[in-house]
């Protein structure tokens, strides 16, 4: 097979998030001998650092959210944006000669579908978050995309359901970490020491990107229960608000700014540690006594991943492909979503049945060793690309 050239796009390049995290774990396992990688990316920053450290081309270029309306004004904003964008991205695929673009994500995607109809070349869509409104324009994508690769079954089912003429275009490639990395990662100074928080003193936490969606608030709630039960206990939320558009940015931000107001009002100021953003998560992560992912919607959850491969126990709510990761009582506990007072009860049931924890992290860190490895992920989404590259586009698309 001839060396194919991959274009991903992204509308952000700064912080890394799950998407980007993973994007990077893709990219450093494809064979150079095969693939050619080039990325446009919305901003510049840590992720497109990242790219460009793997030896992949980045081109920084403005792709804007296109937001479904019925507001004649903000069509015509989309269509400026669509078109500004997909100008960018054929320039690149004319340049570069591009074989198949890959949307990194939900927000990218007409520009991916748009420029790989106008270049001739093939188009992956990456649903790493839940798409439920699939009408006219979910089934232009659908029909026009020659692939779409799920993080889960989960995100895939709406799209079955609606498209089974379709479903011979859908793949499901879970993600995936690297068990052995993380480790070696997690051997760095302890954020107890920075914090002041003694080895004895039970610390919850909540790792993600401040946003209404990974339920910040929720957590909050719940430590107050938890603290009530356990007087020690202290409490970390790591992560700051990561989007690649800038009203998605000022929404997360103001979602933000509410979080310490809570606190005050809870009661439970001076035994929460806000810690921004953090590089070494690895690291944060050995440190914890307990994960919670209380998430409103999770495409699969890579933070609950990688707590359970270094041996963190996770309770996450019950929703997205959570549960695909988690089975409630064996490998770790499932709530409902906005349920503070079940999530806080969970999160107490481990610090007082440890031999429960020592359980469910036994059985994690086989569950993320034998399903969820990175070098399957990467195995899965490279086989779409060999299938891609050999096939003609009517077969998929019909």
């Amino acid at each position: 097979m001839d060396q194919v050239r991959i274009l991903y796009l992204s509308d952000y390049g700064g912080l890394m998030g799950g998407a980007a995290v993973s994007l990077v774990s893709l990219v450093k396992r494809l064979d150079r001998e095969q693939y050619k990688v080039h990325a446009v990316l919305g901003t510049g920053g840590e992720f497109a650092n990242a790219l460009r450290e793997l030896g992949a081309g980045v081109t920084i270029a403005e792709l804007l959210p296109i937001v479904r309306s019925y507001c004649p004004f903000i069509n015509i904003r989309n269509a400026v944006r669509l078109i500004s964008g997909c100008r960018a991205v054929m320039a690149v695929c004319r340049e570069k000669k591009i074989d198949i673009i890959h949307a990194n994500d939900n927000t990218v995607i007409f520009y991916a579908v748009v420029s790989a109809m106008m270049a001739g070349c093939r188009s992956v869509w990456h649903v790493r978050s839940a798409v439920n409104r699939l009408r006219w324009l979910g089934a232009f994508l659908v029909k026009r995309c020659d692939a779409i690769v799920f993080c889960s079954e989960s995100n895939a089912e709406p799209f079955k359901r609606f498209f089974p003429k379709h479903t011979q275009k859908m793949f499901i490639a879970y993600e995936g970490v690297d068990v052995a990395e993380l480790v070696e990662r997690s051997r760095q100074p302890s954020i107890r020491q920075e914090l002041g928080i003694a080895p004895d003193v039970p610390l919850v936490g909540l790792v993600g990107r401040i946003t209404w969606i990974k339920g910040q608030d929720e957590f909050l709630k719940a430590a107050l229960i938890v603290s009530k039960l356990h007087a020690k206990v202290r409490f970390a939320i790591v992560g700051e608000s990561v989007a690649g558009s800038n009203e998605a940015l000022e929404a997360d931000r103001q979602f933000g700014n509410s979080l310490m107001p809570l606190c005050e009002k809870l009661g439970i100021a001076d035994r929460v540690h806000f810690t921004s953003y953090r590089r070494d998560i690895p690291a944060v992560m050995k440190d914890l006594t307990v994960l919670a992912v209380p998430s409103r919607r999770e495409g699969l959850g890579l933070v609950a991943l990688e707590a359970m491969a270094l041996g963190v126990p996770v309770v996450a709510t019950n929703v997205g492909g959570l549960p695909e990761v988690i089975q409630n009582g064996v490998n770790g506990l499932l709530v409902p979503p906005d349920a503070a007072g079940a999530l806080g009860l969970a999160i107490a049931r481990l610090l007082d049945d440890r031999a429960l924890a020592h359980r469910l992290t036994n059985e994690a860190r086989r569950t993320v060793e034998q399903r969820f490895s990175a070098d399957v992920h990467a195995k899965t989404v490279t086989d779409v690309y060999r299938l891609l590259a050999k096939r003609p586009a009517e077969e998929l698309v019909s």
